[in-house]
């Protein structure tokens, strides 16, 4: 799998579709997996990938985790969807299809398609698995999710809001025996002190007991591919000279905008 990382920012990040991005700067969050999927619809995703000189018109499927702004931006789905050959695949929880702000106009040039948690099906060359994340968004109904991507033998953990696991995504990955070869994890607090967004997302301390219990747990081999991603603003956007901290000694890679990587 090629995974290429078109924002690598937590709500607060660069997100005017023009914006001039400075060093230390994010895009908000969005992810590339094999120039056919796509993670996530962030302000700058189209304009970014069209820039490093991706073929959007090759997306195929696109993968919602949830209808925050800095995840899901109406206008950059339908650029994708306007870019591509055929009809998009749109995969969102079934919750969030009320939350889109689609017409029906809109909607007729996507394929929508609502999924249930715990579902796994299979597309674009890939058997993907939905799970809950630990985040609230949108209207009462929707639940954000985790994906898992499986292809040629390798598995790929996307959690990019979520903080803790959920007790019931916890459970799953247990039953099911899960080993992933690499593990994309929000570190969107990083080591601020009593921040309130710990209740959804991960502090550096909550990190390192997640990557031990993983480990413990048999899920995450110690060859396996570590990656923060979600950093949020701030505080990473006062640091200097990529000295990431307690990140890098989790020995964790720290995402950035324009990041390639092969799994």
């Amino acid at each position: 799998m090629r995974l290429l990382f078109l924002g690598t920012g937590a709500a607060g990040s660069k997100n005017k579709p023009e914006a001039e991005i400075k060093e230390g700067q994010r895009r908000c969050s969005s992810m590339m997996i094999d120039h056919n999927i796509l993670v996530d619809v962030a302000m700058q995703s189209f304009d970014y990938a069209t820039k490093l000189g991706e073929d959007t018109g090759a997306i195929t499927d696109i993968f919602l985790s949830h209808t925050h702004r800095d995840h899901y931006v109406k206008e950059t789905l339908l650029a994708y969807a306007a870019a591509a050959g055929q009809k998009i695949n749109f995969w969102c929880h079934e919750g969030a299809v009320a939350d889109l702000g689609l017409s029906d106009q809109e909607a007729a040039l996507i394929n929508i398609c609502p999924v249930k948690c715990m579902q796994k099906w299979e597309t674009a060359g890939m058997t993907v698995t939905a799970l809950p994340a630990n985040h609230l968004a949108g209207g009462p109904r929707q639940q954000p999710l985790h994906y898992i991507f499986e292809k040629d033998g390798k598995t790929l953990f996307y959690g990019c809001d979520g903080g803790w696991f959920r007790a019931d995504t916890w459970e799953y990955l247990r039953a099911k025996n899960v080993v992933f070869n690499a593990m994309i994890l929000e570190a969107t607090v990083g080591e601020l002190p009593g921040n309130f967004r710990i209740g959804t997302h991960n502090t550096v301390p909550m990190l390192r007991l997640l990557l031990e219990a993983l480990r413990e747990n048999a899920m995450l081999p110690r060859d396996a591919i570590r990656i923060a991603d979600h950093l949020g603003v701030p505080p990473y956007d006062t640091v200097q000279k990529d000295d990431y901290g307690l990140l890098t000694e989790l020995g964790m890679t720290v995402a950035y905008d324009g990041l390639v990587m092969e799994i």
